[in-house]
C-alpha cells in the first residue's frame, strides 16, 4: 500500500507541476497607438472650447463695459440750490458708475463739484467741495474704494450752461464723473 500512496503523491505532484510550468504570466497590455491619439485631440478639442469659452467672456465683458462706460460719461448729479445733499433721483447713476468701477478693477474716477455763479468765489468752492465728497460718500456705500475716487471742485469757474436766470444756474449745479 506504501507504493500505491506513493504513486498517486507522485502523479499529484507530476500534475501539479505541469500546471504550473504551463501557467504563462501575463504580458502588460499596451495602449494600441489609436487611443492615445484620440485621447489627444478630445485634450485639445477641450483646451480649444474652454479657450473659446474664456474669450467669449471677455468679449462680453468688454462690452458690457464699454456700454455702461458710455451711459456713465453722459450722466451727471444735480444738486438745488445752496445745497449738498444726493437727492434720490440720482442714485442710479451713482449706482452704474459704482457698477462701472466694479467691473474695471483699475479704474479711478474724479468728481468734479461745481456752482452755480451766485455766491462768493471761496464759497462755491466749498460748496462744490462738499457736493462731490457727497457724491464720494454715496460711491463708497455702493462698495468702490475709497483710494478709487478723487475729489476736486471748480466752484463757479465752469458753468455747463451760460445764462443769469434758474435754468442756467439748475445746469451749473452740478457734480460730474471723470474716468
Amino acid at each position: 500500500m506504501l507504493t500505491g500512496n506513493l504513486k498517486q503523491l507522485f502523479v499529484v505532484g507530476f500534475v501539479g507541476l505541469t500546471l504550473v510550468g504551463c501557467s504563462s504570466t501575463p504580458k502588460p497590455v499596451e495602449e494600441a497607438p489609436e487611443v492615445t491619439q484620440v485621447e489627444e485631440v478630445v485634450t485639445i478639442q477641450v483646451d480649444e472650447d474652454i479657450e473659446a469659452a474664456k474669450q467669449a467672456k471677455a468679449r462680453a465683458l468688454a462690452a458690457q463695459k464699454a456700454e455702461l462706460l458710455a451711459t456713465i460719461q453722459r450722466e451727471v448729479v444735480y444738486f438745488d440750490f445752496d445745497q449738498s445733499e444726493v437727492k434720490s433721483q440720482f442714485y442710479s447713476t451713482i449706482k452704474a458708475n459704482a457698477d462701472y468701477m466694479a467691473l474695471e478693477q483699475n479704474a479711478t474716477v474724479t468728481i468734479e463739484g461745481h456752482c452755480d455763479e451766485r455766491g462768493t468765489r471761496e464759497y462755491n468752492i466749498a460748496l462744490g467741495e462738499r457736493r462731490a465728497n457727497a457724491v464720494k460718500r454715496a460711491l463708497i456705500a455702493e462698495g468702490v474704494s475709497p483710494s478709487r475716487i478723487k475729489v476736486i471742485s471748480y466752484g463757479e469757474e465752469q458753468p455747463a450752461a451760460e445764462g443769469h436766470n434758474e435754468a442756467a444756474w439748475a445746469k451749473n449745479r452740478r457734480a460730474e464723473f471723470s474716468y
